[in-house]
Order: structure tokens, then sequence, then C-alpha cells
């Protein structure tokens, strides 16, 4: 399906009779991700006095473009889990003027990851559409970025395996979004028709292009009222009620 050349297409989500399968993608779309992390930051900074002036949401954005950074070598098992946590709050500790110490740093670390799973979460209404999926045997495919081990414990802790059928990262491809390599992977398993298949995210530039680029239907989970990235049709939805009422009635938008 074209979605650049057809103004219609991203205007119909089939029905769940009709749909063959789900993908979605995990962080900040079926489960938090940036709030957890803020959590955890905020538990930090409180109990560092040298951290008393600085704003959580900049120690956030760090934290985010180092993980960015770090990606490759977790796909390529360079690097473990932990340890590039711990590396990775490190580094934005001292940015912001902490001054490091190796044992000081493995507490605040352990501190940082026993908030950050307190606050992990399914996002709202999430539950009802996987449950509306499995009822209908319509299979789902959770489609990540992410870094491989917080996705696989982040299943097993909120028990998604009773929902999802399958997981791919790009330590799976060795390719990542937007590239279609992880969307055409998932629709080989399942063996289902593109056109009848959605994909949930709330990255624009990752999620829906690597959607159209698939020709599957791109469903854009922007409940942060965020501009398009790219001039492409998309559904586009704050939440996941919202997709359960086009998923049950009619398959469509009104």
């Amino acid at each position: 399906m074209d979605f650049t050349n057809d103004p219609t297409a991203s205007e119909i989500i089939p029905n769940i009779r009709e749909l063959q399968a789900l993908f979605v993608d995990m962080d900040d779309t079926l489960v938090n991700y940036r709030e957890a992390v803020v959590a955890g930051l905020d538990s930090v900074r409180e109990r560092i006095p040298e951290l008393q002036g600085t704003g959580v949401e900049e120690m956030e954005k760090d934290f985010r473009e180092l993980l960015t950074q770090s990606l490759p070598r977790l796909y390529n098992k360079e690097i473990s889990f932990r340890d590039d946590g711990r590396m990775r709050l490190g580094e934005v500790l001292r940015r912001h003027g902490w001054k490091s110490n190796g044992e000081e740093i493995i507490h605040y670390d352990n501190l940082f990851w026993s908030i950050f799973w307190k606050k992990r979460r399914l996002l709202h209404g999430a539950i009802n559409v996987l449950r509306l999926c499995r009822d209908f045997e319509i299979p789902v495919a959770i489609i990540t970025n992410g870094n491989p081990q917080i996705q696989f414990r982040t299943m097993i802790r909120l028990k998604l395996h009773d929902y999802v059928d399958i997981v791919l990262t790009p330590e799976n491809i060795d390719e990542m979004k937007p590239s279609n390599t992880l969307f055409e992977r998932a629709m080989a398993i399942f063996d289902v028709n593109p056109e009848r298949v959605i994909m949930v995210g709330d990255s624009f530039s990752h999620d829906v292009m690597g959607a159209v680029n698939a020709g599957i239907i791109p469903v854009w989970f922007n409940n942060s009222r965020e501009k398009r990235t790219h001039d492409v049709n998309t559904v586009e939805i704050a939440s996941f009620m919202e997709l359960l009422d086009k998923l049950q009635f009619n398959g469509g938008n009104k």
C-alpha cells in the first residue's frame, strides 16, 4: 500500500475481523519509558547536593542521548545491560557536577533501576487492545529499537507473553527502524498481507516511516501532540482506547 500517493489509504484501519496482525512499539507506546527514567533520575538527583539546581529534564535528555550512542554496542553484545546503564548514569551525573566515586555509583545505579522498574507500566488502554487481539487470535509482534535486555525483562515483569507472540529488535536483524527489515521479518513469520497489518508507535521517524517503508498501515501514537516530521498520511491516535474503537466499530476513522 502506497501511503505517499493514496490520500485515503491511511484513513482505513481494518476491523478486528479483517486484521491479520498487530505490530507495536514498546517504549512510550505500549509501555511507559520516559516517565520511568525521569522518576529514577529524580530519585538519584535528590540525594546528591551538587545536583540540587539541575533540572531532571536536562538529565533525562542526556541519558537518552547516551543511550542512542550505546545501542549499537548493546546489540553487538560488546557491553552488558547493567554496565551500560551504570556508565550512562555516571556520565549524566558527572555532566551536571557530581564528583564521581566508584562505590557511590553502584548505589545510585541500584536506586535508579529500582525506581525505574517500580514505575514501568502498560499505558492506558494497551491491555484492552492486546486482549482483543488475543480473543480474535490476531498475532502480535513488538518491534522495537530499544535495549533488548530491558524489553525482554519488561515482557516478563508485565506478563506480556500471554499476549505477544514475538519481540523483534535490531539484535535479531542488524538493522533499526525505519528500515523495513524488522517489519518484513515479522510479516514473514506470521505469513500476513501487509495491507491487513497495522504498526502502532510513538516515533514518526522510526515507527510511522518504518511502516510506510514496509507497506503496512501506520498508526501514530501521538499522545504528546507532536508535529509530523514527514509529509505522509497516517492514522493518528492519542490513546489505545481510540485504537480499540477503530478496530471494533467499522474499522476506520469517521
